[in-house]
């Protein structure tokens, strides 16, 4: 026996519920010769009688009713895919909030998201950069990119990298650095920025190097070390890739952090999100070695 061909049994269930072959070709659009064909096709291939003819209508048999019994059952699991298939195709457009800090949504983010925009064009995406916590639970965001070792427990994610730190200043100020220690300072951002004692990258490697600049963006801490004002801690993935900057060799390692995408657990299946965050992932893989500090300079080279 061969594989039963849904559409025939589609042509049975239409007879048995409209209560003939006229009106089932009507409900599919179709010839009633169709109709008819197609049920003798499906009883030979079953060898049984599904339906009693007669001048008054077609009347379905035991046999037929217990194949059409299950019959609705598929109907009923095509329509759910059917319903799957709209809701998502309805999904695939309107508004996706996305967050991260303004340094990985300029470095890390963007070449992926032009791609993004130009494969789904309904989707209008909102870029938020903020070093804030934001909550996700009340839609604040969508979709967040954070470093973190420990994500909210109401989200669902995927861990993408762990970043890695070095320390990074222009090849002219190391050089100066190597001559005369005393005239060069630190940068700090962030967190480090408002304390009052250093950093660990800073106190374990240049003890005694004044904190000249604190800056609460990563950016400016990037911009500053480019322009040669003092050595920084960066991100290898942001730093590697500047070609103005070079990594210091130092003996301590500040250790990595992990880097996640998140969206609210209630969220976790709603397709523009989904398909986004598949899509990201995909992009974002081939530099995992540059976020991971393993590939200097590999961003640039391949841009």
């Amino acid at each position: 026996m061969q594989s039963i061909n849904w559409d025939d049994l589609r042509y049975c269930l239409a007879v048995a519920r409209e209560g003939s072959v006229t009106a089932a070709a009507r409900k599919l659009a179709v010839n009633h010769t169709t109709v008819s064909r197609r049920i003798s096709a499906l009883e030979q291939e079953l060898n049984v009688t599904l339906f009693d003819r007669s001048t008054t209508g077609w009347l379905i048999t035991p046999v037929g009713e217990t194949i059409l019994g299950s019959a609705e059952h598929m109907a009923d699991e095509v329509n759910s895919i059917r319903r799957l298939v709209q809701a998502d195709r309805q999904e695939l457009s309107g508004k996706l909030r996305v967050t991260s800090v303004d340094i990985c949504i300029q470095r890390l983010l963007l070449p992926p998201l032009r791609a993004f925009a130009r494969q789904y064009p309904d989707i209008d995406i909102e870029l938020i950069a903020s070093t804030e916590v934001i909550d996700l639970s009340v839609h604040d965001a969508d979709i967040a990119f954070r470093t973190t070792n420990q994500p909210p427990a109401n989200v669902v994610g995927k861990h993408i990298a762990d970043f890695a730190y070095a320390v990074y200043a222009t090849p002219e100020l190391h050089e100066q650095f190597r001559v005369d220690p005393r005239r060069v300072s630190a940068i700090t951002w962030n967190a480090m920025a408002s304390a009052s004692t250093a950093p660990a990258w800073l106190a374990k490697c240049f003890p005694g190097m004044p904190m000249r600049y604190r800056v609460n963006s990563l950016t400016i801490a990037f911009d500053l070390a480019r322009q040669g004002m003092g050595f920084t801690l960066l991100p290898c993935a942001i730093g590697d890739i500047a070609p103005e900057l070079r990594r210091v060799p130092v003996d301590y390692r500040e250790p990595p952090v992990g880097f996640w995408v998140l969206s609210h657990i209630d969220l976790r299946t709603t397709a523009r999100i989904r398909i986004f965050r598949d899509f990201m992932l995909e992009a974002i893989a081939p530099y995992v070695p540059l976020i991971e500090g393993e590939r200097e300079n590999a961003w640039q080279a391949k841009r």
